[in-house]
């Protein structure tokens, strides 16, 4: 099959302009996605230098300083609010189940 494609592509020069401009395309909207990435970084980057600056925390000059600084300020107190937020919905699941569960008994004596 995959053969075959191949073979239709080589033969005939308008399919293969297709697939190129196509190929092309793809390349590009991949790069720009890319570069809209590394954007959005850097402007993350930045905010938080901006952070620091602002408190008067000491600027990191390190990769690892950062790399520090980002695990104690962003990465740890994210995981404990996850934490928190997975338990308050882990109660409130429970609560939910035992609410229905008592409704479902109770439509069962009535009946």
């Amino acid at each position: 099959m995959l053969e075959q494609l191949i073979k239709t592509l080589t033969s005939n020069p308008v399919y293969l302009a297709g697939a190129v401009v196509l190929a092309l395309i793809i390349v590009i909207g991949i790069v720009k996605k890319l570069v809209k990435l590394a954007l959005v970084v850097v402007a993350i980057f930045v905010l938080f230098i901006a952070y620091l600056v602002y408190t008067g925390q000491e600027v990191p000059t390190s990769f690892e300083d950062i790399k520090k600084t980002v695990q104690e300020e962003v990465i740890d107190p994210g995981k404990a609010m996850l934490k928190d937020k997975a338990e308050e919905a882990k109660d409130k699941a429970a609560e939910k189940v035992k609410e229905e569960v008592d409704k479902a008994v109770d439509d069962l004596l009535e009946k």
